[in-house]
């Protein structure tokens, strides 16, 4: 089965009001404007400053290494300009790989897992159905979605690794 196939097969069984509204939220929620706000925000709050330092750095670190440069380099076409799909969101103008959305999405689950459990599991229950959401919607492949993940993983831990040394040596 080949990732073509796995999108026809989404959009074939899967296809329903609800999933499209819910879709349509992750694709808002989890855009870089959006995750960037939340970044800012947490950053005010004492409580929050640190998970905010590690969403904004991680995101920026993310966007700059990974989407810039992975998406220039590969120029890989989006699926709905492969097969032709019925968008239900304005069609995406950059390329492909990785998923932007997903690796956002990723990077606040990964990030809030560092401080609470509890909420981090809620952040990877959306993470998820923003990576799922990003095949429904026919903007991504499935490997622009696990790519998505994987850089977030390393973003969030090479930030992670940077803030313990600039905590070790200021202490």
């Amino acid at each position: 089965m080949s990732e073509l196939d796995i999108l026809i097969w989404i959009d074939g069984n899967m296809s329903s009001p609800v999933l499209d509204l819910a879709s349509k939220a992750a694709d808002a929620l989890a855009g870089s404007v959006a995750m960037y706000c939340l970044a800012l925000l947490l950053l005010v709050p004492r409580g929050t400053r640190r998970l905010g330092i590690l969403l904004f750095a991680s995101m920026l670190l993310c966007d700059l290494l990974f989407d810039e440069v992975l998406k220039a380099v590969t120029a890989r076409e989006r699926p709905f300009a492969v097969y032709p799909a019925e968008l239900i969101i304005p069609a995406p103008s950059n390329y492909s790989f990785p998923s932007g959305h997903t690796e956002n999405a990723f990077i606040l689950a990964f990030s809030v897992l560092t401080c609470d459990r509890r909420f981090g599991a809620v952040a990877a229950v959306f993470a998820a159905f923003v990576a799922f959401s990003r095949l429904y919607l026919f903007v991504h492949w499935p490997t622009d979605v696990l790519a998505g993940v994987f850089f977030a993983a390393l973003s969030v831990y090479a930030v992670r690794l940077l803030m313990g040394k600039l905590s070790a040596g200021t202490g």
